[in-house]
């Protein structure tokens, strides 16, 4: 799965079927509402991987998108995409969470009550 921002310049990373260097055809599937946003890229080959940049306008936040990448009419690479703007590093412990900015954990460690 990958992780994208709503919006600006998407950088990918893939190991496809085919290494195509040149043209290529990028569909971004919304799975809420089933709109197909396309555009084409140019891909190079950056070590093991094919690498290609895209925009894709403004994207919906917290949506899931299923992301193919064709050379004419083959896929020669399928993925899931989850969009967000969260900052997310594991080595800093910073994770995803769903409840960003909604929930606020009490750490107090007060374990006091009162019986009346």
């Amino acid at each position: 799965m990958k992780l994208i921002q709503t919006n600006g310049t998407k950088t990918f990373k893939v190991i496809p079927r085919q290494f195509i260097v040149g043209s290529l055809n990028l569909k971004l599937r919304s799975e809420s509402t089933n709109t197909v946003v396309s555009v084409n890229a140019t891909s190079t080959i950056d070590g093991n991987y094919l690498s290609f940049e895209a925009i894709f306008g403004t994207l919906v936040e917290n949506d899931f998108f299923t992301l193919e990448v064709l050379n004419g009419t083959d896929i020669i690479y399928k993925d899931k995409v989850f969009c967000t703007n969260q900052t997310i590093n594991q080595s800093n412990n910073d994770y995803y969470t769903i409840n960003k900015d909604k929930f606020v954990s009490e750490d107090s460690f007060d374990n006091d009550f009162i019986i009346i």
